[in-house]
This record gives C-alpha cells, sequence and structure tokens, in this order.
C-alpha cells in the first residue's frame, strides 16, 4: 500500500468512518507487517498498540473506538517507514540475486547457423555471425536475453506470469509467447523486428512503438531514432533459415553484412555511390562466394576480385 493511501485509511480509522472493506484492508496491511521477520524490533511495541486498536475495533463492531490523532499520524508514518524499509531491502537483496546469476554468450560462426534452446525451452536459431546473451536460469518475474550483434529467430514458449523481453540496443521487443525475427547488425542504421505469429510489443526507453502482430515489421533508425510500421506480404524476412536468401530493395552495405557472415569473407570498397545503391537479390544457399560475386558483378557492372578473405571491388 502506497504512504498515502496509509495514511488517508488511519485518519478515516481515527475519525470512526472506516467502512468493513477498509477495516478488513488496514487488518491485511498488518497482517502482512506482522509476516515479515525482518522488520525493525525498535517498533515491535508500536506496532503491537496498532494492531490491538484494530483487533479491538473488529471485536467491538458496534462502537467506535478513537485514537490520539497525533498518535496514528506517529504511527502512519512509522508503519510507512518500516513497510518502506522492508519493501528496498528486498529490492537490494533481488539485485543482489540478480546479479549472482551467471550469464553466457553463445555465437553462431561465420559460415554456420546455430540453434539455442533457452532455460525455459524457447529456441532461438541464429543466423551466421550472431551472438546471444542469456543467463544461465530466468529471474521469477522476467525472462531476459540479449541480442548483441545478428539476426535470430524466436520461438518463445508461452508464460503469461513472466514476459520473454529481448535487448537490441536502445530498443527492447516484448512478448508472452510468440514468434519473431529480429535483425540487429551494428553496421547497419536500422533495427528490424518481424512478427511471425502472435502480439509483440516493442519499445525504447522514452516510448511505445505500439503492439505488432503476424506479418507485421518494426524498422528503428538507431541515428535518428525514427521509426515505421510496413505490412508484409511475403516471408522474405524468415528466407535466411531456408534454402534461398532473398533481399528487397536494400543498401549494398546489407548486402556486404549477410554474405561476409555467411562466407566469412570481408569486403574493401571505397566508393560512397555503391555504398548507396539499392539492390533485390536471391541467392541460393548452395552457391560459392565466387558464384555470388559473379552475380553481382551481372547485376552493377562492377568488377569482384577474391583475394584471400577479402573482396576487392573496382
Amino acid at each position: 500500500m502506497k504512504e498515502k493511501e496509509l495514511k488517508k485509511l488511519l485518519d478515516k480509522y481515527a475519525a470512526g468512518k472506516c467502512t468493513d472493506d477498509e477495516l478488513a484492508l488496514l487488518q491485511t496491511v498488518m497482517h502482512e507487517f506482522d509476516s515479515h521477520d525482518d522488520a525493525p524490533q525498535t517498533k515491535a511495541e508500536l506496532k503491537q498498540a496498532v494492531w490491538e486498536q484494530i483487533e479491538n475495533r473488529t471485536i467491538n463492531a458496534g462502537r467506535v473506538r478513537r485514537l490520539n490523532a497525533t498518535w496514528l499520524k506517529v504511527a502512519a508514518a512509522v508503519l510507512v517507514f518500516t513497510l518502506s524499509g522492508i519493501f528496498y531491502y528486498k529490492l537490494a537483496l533481488n539485485k543482489s540475486t540478480n546479479a549472482a546469476i551467471a550469464y553466457q554468450v553463445i555465437s553462431a560462426p561465420y559460415g554456420q547457423m546455430r540453434k539455442v534452446v533457452l532455460p525455459d525451452s524457447t529456441t532461438v536459431q541464429l543466423n551466421a555471425g550472431t551472438s546471444l546473451k542469456f543467463p544461465t536460469r530466468f529471474s521469477a518475474a522476467t525472462r531476459e536475453v540479449t541480442l548483441l550483434n545478428g539476426e535470430a529467430y524466436f520461438e518463445v514458449k508461452h508464460d503469461a506470469a513472466k514476459p520473454f523481453l529481448v535487448h537490441t540496443a536502445a530498443v527492447t521487443t516484448q512478448v508472452l509467447g510468440t514468434s519473431f525475427n529480429i535483425k540487429f547488425y551494428k553496421q547497419l542504421p536500422d533495427i528490424q523486428v518481424f512478427v511471425n505469429s502472435g502480439k509483440v510489443e516493442i519499445h525504447n526507453q522514452k516510448q511505445t512503438f505500439g503492439m505488432y502482430t503476424p506479418q507485421q515489421q518494426l524498422t528503428y533508425n538507431k541515428h535518428n531514432q525514427t521509426f515505421t510500421r510496413q505490412q508484409v506480404t511475403n516471408d522474405h524476412s524468415l528466407s535466411w533459415m531456408h534454402d534461398e536468401l532473398i533481399l528487397d530493395k536494400v543498401s549494398f552495405s546489407e548486402v556486404a553484412v549477410y554474405l561476409q557472415n555467411r562466407y566469412n569473407v570481408n569486403f574493401a570498397f571505397k566508393t560512397q555511390k555503391l555504398s548507396q545503391q539499392h539492390y533485390s537479390v536471391r541467392f541460393s544457399n548452395r552457391l560459392t562466394i565466387t558464384q555470388v560475386l559473379d552475380i553481382l558483378q551481372l547485376i552493377d557492372g562492377r568488377k569482384y576480385r577474391l583475394q584471400n578473405n577479402t573482396v576487392i571491388i573496382k
């Protein structure tokens, strides 16, 4: 109970205006107060006095018993102070417990995808070059993980009592049980969340971006902190998990990120014009990096040369 509510309730009791429901509520508060072994012992006598007054009021329901108003104000202040102390003690204890939880980071190596099963049986498919941080056990209140970099598809085990949260830079995706894809590459300006099933709530520290349903996608720009909502009529956002990678109207920088992670190569290009171009491409997972570079060369007419693990573009 909040401080103002407790003081108001005690004032009503002092004036003999408490309803039966309010009296029962005050009794409940006192029972809860009694249940805390860590309540300061120096306040024991005051607590007992308040308790006796309430009990007497209950037994003698037909007779109004008034307490000294000044004494009641002191009692209220002490009770609020004590209960607040217990709350902050519990909060500090909870933080200490959470701090002791071990975390692990699992990464999918370049050129390979990886499936991860979390402590709650939620499954996560990691794209090549993706890293995910999560606790060895979830807290009693929430299930929280952090996508450090890359792209991941989540199939979250439903638990109405413990929301599942994915942190990606400044954006948090929250669900109870659903499937969705998050793309968060540090090299790219946008974060994208695509919902495959269920409902997903997305927010940052300043605002909520809304509730997203199947086939809807959020695109959040990390630089100017703006977002757009889009209805997607295809499943291209999930193509990276299947036989063919499909990229629609993406920048060359995004094409390069995908190919770097899939084939474990680096791209070397200095032309600003190239980085600003947009591509719509399909790459079979069976293609070699040399075959992919030949396709790109046909698309934009530039020369792509593979030297060791670096793709040089002229």
